[in-house]
């Protein structure tokens, strides 16, 4: 702009910069009708040339010269008397440099639905010729949802335009919306406004869980909400009459219990409490007789006995409110009483069955063992050799009962199930909930998220769930998979690892649960892209972290096969939680590996622990580039072999300090024995870094994921 690379103008004078070129005096005058209004402050139009007058007046413009030349440009400027600044009837013309249009003006944004916005604008003020096109592009600064948001762009032909929608956006998120004009000389400026997107429904949040029913109370055990589109601001537990089929929908809101009884209304809201509460209202008691966030948690006595409970999620901003309603619970009273009394019914007669089934297996061990038994007699019995009888056979003779022969060669079978068991915690079921949400698909099952809760501290915690049905498994698959869970089993606990919680067993499916860190590393780093903090200075000491846990596991004999950004968890201290190592590895976003592969392992696909240090450098790189995508300018995985081949490794960024970059190669050598140890990358926090000042590299995802 004139602005920052020539000039600036203020109510007391024009100042000059060097650069401008002098286009000569030409006649004009103030009353010229085709000349704009003087500027005689910052000037935020670009033009082509700027016209001085009268010593202090500056007009932005295209074109001049329509009236010849002058000799009167004799009025010196104001505050800078050694240049002349035209007179009253005479201009002394500047080029300016620019040649692209000014921005365009007045951008106005209106919503259209939860993912839409319509933008207008006015043309600038100084085409610099014909207006093409707009420009217009939304970049998401805030936002509640967990991964990533692209830009949306869009291109709008024809100079005379005025506006157009954006689609495709997400709901409850703030965007920097610019408009850039575009014509034959160049773009101009962007003009900029910010906005938030109308917030979206939450999630539809699961159906509580009954876990007791008495005379007047109903213990519901509640699985927390989930939202892309918005916060979670409250939870509500909503009480149904059998029977009824109460309205749903995101504006729809249900009464209190004392204006459910004047309205005629047969739901009511029981509860309401914030999201920073729910560890304590997870398991929930309906009918306690307490006020809960303004509303009265009746007893369930009488007609409200035969009820159905129900959880509301509620998201809000402002006057803006939307929520959503899981479904109720089927079980009423007289179906739980019967319910129980057959759940009673069903434990006799399988107590019965297992006793008729022992009795049964020592009735035939017994007939078996006075077969044997009575063989053996025989035998013992048999006429005995005559002792002048020359023995034939050499060393001692073994008698074979072929009934109950089992070869010494084949041992007894392990059961690995039990084995496993007794080094992990066996999670209770109703301590363990599975939310719909699914993480990913993975080789032996869908993993969730969940909470585990413990009665001991009454407290929640959140998890991953790997959920798998064991007995549908194949045997080559069920043994696999218990090689993986005892990787992360005979790893233990340590304080740089997402840890392993537990297992839960059902008769079909078995649960394992595994720490959830709130964040990963590689979303903050992309987040900072956006203005999200991230501390710069905790590089180092998370890198040194990181190390650590990898020593820990080489000490456990475990290979780390899918170290990168994405497999570091953050809590939110900034202590780093290393993820994906066995069973784990399988909750993991699933990525193109081949950029954090160490050169000799893309032929023979070994896993050993030099390739982890190799792949601990291109980690350390992707901290100092904030999340950069490795050997972006390669497309394909085979073009980032033959480069690695060629000798090209990552280049240092201009904010990696010297000492540090040399970490980094030493970790890409082509010899594996001569990678540092990591004993010596635990030592990274004693070297120093310099702030982070630009972020050159780019975040390519479809290079990094599948």
């Amino acid at each position: 702009m004139i602005a920052s690379l020539f000039l600036f103008l203020s109510s007391y004078g024009v100042y000059f910069a060097c650069g401008l070129k002098y286009e000569g005096c030409f006649r004009s005058s103030t009353s010229d009708p085709e000349l704009p209004s003087p500027v005689l402050a910052y000037p935020t139009a670009p033009a082509i040339f700027a016209g001085l007058m009268n010593g202090q007046q500056c007009y932005c413009i295209s074109r001049f010269g329509k009236n010849g030349l002058s000799n009167s440009c004799d009025t010196p400027c104001v505050n800078d008397p050694d240049n002349y600044c035209g007179s009253f009837e005479a201009m002394s013309v500047y080029s300016t440099g620019q040649q692209g249009p000014s921005p365009p003006r007045r951008i106005g944004v209106t919503r259209e639905g939860i993912d839409a916005l319509f933008v207008t604008w006015e043309p600038p003020d100084i085409p610099n010729g014909k207006v093409d096109s707009y420009t217009l592009r939304a970049v998401a600064v805030q936002t509640h949802a967990t991964n990533v948001l692209p830009p949306v762009e869009s291109q709008v032909q024809g100079g005379t335009s005025n506006g157009t929608t954006l689609r495709g956006l997400q709901p409850g998120t703030k965007y920097n919306i610019s408009v850039i004009a575009n014509n034959t000389h160049g773009l101009s400026d962007a003009a900029y406004t910010v906005v938030w997107t109308a917030i979206g429904p939450p999630d539809k949040p699961a159906v509580p869980e009954i876990v007791r029913h008495d005379d007047s109370t109903i213990t519901v055990l509640l699985i927390q909400g989930h939202s892309e589109y918005g916060p979670i601001s409250a939870y509500q537990v909503v009480v149904v009459l059998a029977g009824v089929i109460p309205p749903v929908g995101a504006d729809i809101e249900y009464p209190s219990y004392n204006n459910a009884l004047q309205q005629g209304s047969n739901y009511y809201v029981t509860a309401q409490f914030d999201p920073s509460d729910f560890h304590r209202y997870q398991r929930f008691t309906v009918g306690d007789g307490k006020h809960i966030g303004d509303y009265y948690n009746a007893p369930l006595k009488n007609h409200l006995l035969s009820t159905r409970v129900g959880l509301v999620v509620i998201s809000r901003v402002q006057t803006e409110i939307q929520r959503s309603y899981s479904e109720l619970t089927s079980n009423d009273a007289s179906n739980d009483r019967d319910a129980a009394t057959t759940s009673r019914m069903d434990s006799t007669a399988l107590v019965l069955c297992i006793a008729i089934t022992l009795l049964s297996i020592l009735l035939f061990a017994s007939i078996l063992l006075y077969f044997v038994l009575r063989r053996r007699h025989e035998r013992f019995h048999m006429r005995k050799l005559p002792e002048q009888q020359e023995l034939t056979l050499q060393g001692p003779v073994y008698e074979v009962d072929n009934m109950g022969y089992i070869p010494d060669e084949i041992p007894e079978r392990v059961n690995h199930y039990q084995e496993l068991r007794k080094k992990v915690w066996s999670i209770p079921r109703n301590a363990l909930t599975v939310d719909n949400f699914i993480i990913r698909r993975g080789r032996f099952g869908a993993v969730h998220t969940g909470t585990v809760f413990k009665d001991d501290d009454d407290s929640s915690r959140s998890v991953t769930v790997h959920v798998i049905a064991d007995g549908a498994l194949r045997g080559s698959e069920k043994r696999h998979m218990l090689r993986e869970l005892d990787m992360c089993i005979r790893t233990g606990t340590m304080k740089y690892i997402a840890a392993l919680i537990g297992t839960c067993e059902t008769p079909d499916t078995l649960y394992v649960v595994h720490e959830l860190p709130p964040q990963t590393l590689k979303n903050c780093l992309l987040g900072a892209r956006s203005g999200s903090f991230f501390p710069v200075d905790q590089i180092l000491p998370i890198s040194a972290s990181i190390a650590a846990a990898l020593r820990y596991l080489a000490s456990h004999k475990v290979v780390h096969t899918h170290l990168c950004a994405r497999s570091i968890g953050l809590t939110s201290d900034w202590t780093p939680k290393l993820m994906g190592h066995g069973i784990s590895k399988y909750g993991m976003e699933d990525i193109k590996y081949a950029r954090w592969t160490a050169i000799e392992c893309f032929d023979s696909q070994k896993k050993h622990q030099p390739g982890v240090v190799w792949a601990f450098g291109i980690l350390l790189w992707e901290m100092f580039s904030m999340g950069g995508t490795p050997y972006s300018n390669f497309a394909l995985d085979s073009e980032v072999e033959d480069a690695l081949t060629r000798g090209i490794r990552l280049s240092q960024l201009s904010d990696i300090p010297d000492p540090i970059y040399e970490v980094m190669s030493s970790c890409w050598r082509n010899d594996p024995d001569e990678r540092p140890t990591f004993d010596e990358l635990t030592r990274l926090d004693t070297l120093s870094i310099c702030p982070i000042t630009a972020i050159t590299e780019p975040y390519v995802p479809e290079l990094e994921l599948n």
